[in-house]
């Protein structure tokens, strides 16, 4: 039985993982012989052991294994290829790529995380004896077909122009899509979906926006983030509480990097993030997975200092907000 390692984008991958697992006939394996490790607590040995083991009154052995190749991301992130931190991080793991070819027919062995950089030590380590499939949001034209389809698998149809007003306004976050167009399905049940129900239905679309912004700036894509966070102010927000929003955000994000970093279950983050919303849990984890801490560290010093131009006088809020997200450059 192949090994498959799927990366990428958060919807489309656990998506994949359930279809691979029907594909292979292992959605109805006794509770004994299902697995699901998580990676920063996976251990080698006890890996191999699960995986070389033949199932117990059953087919197949199923073992997942969630954000293993994430924990060898930050290490690796800015290094070159072969530098001695990659080295030590897949000499760990060696014996797993070689033991992969000499496993039982009878395992069902996939490994599923976020977004991975060509040069993830593990992924390379991998690539020979796995099936890898990298999971893209799509964007463009790729992004208005599967709203159009995921709008008619929920027995509902919408109207192109409604089609590009979502798009616009949410982007290629497929979490927060499929949830908008759920609820608008559900609004305009027996007719299609138009332009003004988008307006009125989408709820998360302004409070993702400050996700999306705080990713332009850390990535140095200053355009994205003023237009971003002028739709904020068309919305009615002043620029002190968006200078506050981004406060909020990069604070989350120091401190999700930090509990990913420690290897905190993703479970325990809301406790460590001091939130009960489900959304800004994932959003923020997945966020803090793309940036490393002194980019965080460097942007939240930068914001301060802002804030506190502002409060002595020196720059008007909405000038400061703009130099902000002009240093994105800088950092």
């Amino acid at each position: 039985m192949p090994v498959h390692l799927l990366h990428g984008e958060g919807f489309l991958v656990p998506k994949r993982l359930a279809e691979i697992i029907a594909e292979a006939g292992a959605s109805d394996v006794l509770e004994a012989n299902r697995h699901r490790l998580v990676g920063s607590q996976a251990k080698p040995g006890e890996l191999l052991s699960m995986c070389n083991a033949l199932p117990f009154m059953d087919d197949y052995r199923l073992v997942i294994v969630e954000g293993l190749l994430g924990t060898a991301e930050s290490q690796g992130r800015g290094r070159r290829r072969g530098s001695s931190a990659d080295s030590g991080v897949a000499g760990q793991w060696q014996a797993l790529g070689e033991a992969i070819p000499q496993m039982p027919d009878s395992t069902v062995l996939v490994f599923t995380d976020g977004a991975l950089s060509a040069n993830n030590p593990l992924l390379r380590m991998l690539r020979p004896v796995a099936q890898v499939e990298e999971l893209s949001a799509p964007s463009g034209e790729a992004l208005s077909r599967w709203v159009k389809t995921t709008v008619e698998a929920k027995g509902a149809s919408i109207s192109p122009s409604a089609n590009r007003s979502i798009t616009d306004l949410v982007g290629n976050d497929l979490w927060t899509l499929d949830q908008e167009l759920e609820k608008l399905a559900l609004y305009c049940s027996g007719r299609e979906i138009q332009e003004y129900d988008v307006a009125e239905m989408v709820s998360q679309v302004r409070e993702a926006n400050i996700f999306v912004a705080v990713d332009a700036m850390i990535d140095g894509r200053p355009g994205v983030a003023l237009r971003l966070l002028h739709q904020l102010k068309e919305d009615g927000k002043e620029a002190p509480q968006i200078i506050g929003m981004v406060e909020r955000q990069l604070r989350l994000l120091a401190l999700a990097r930090d509990a990913i970093d420690r290897g905190v279950p993703q479970g325990e983050l809301k406790g460590r993030l001091g939130t009960s919303s489900d959304f800004v849990v994932r959003k923020t984890a997945e966020q803090a997975r793309r940036h490393a801490m002194p980019e965080i560290v460097w942007r939240y010093n930068r914001l301060l200092e802002t804030d506190l131009a502002i409060k002595r006088g020196r720059l008007g809020p909405d000038l400061a907000l703009e130099l902000l997200v002009g240093d994105s450059i800088a950092g």
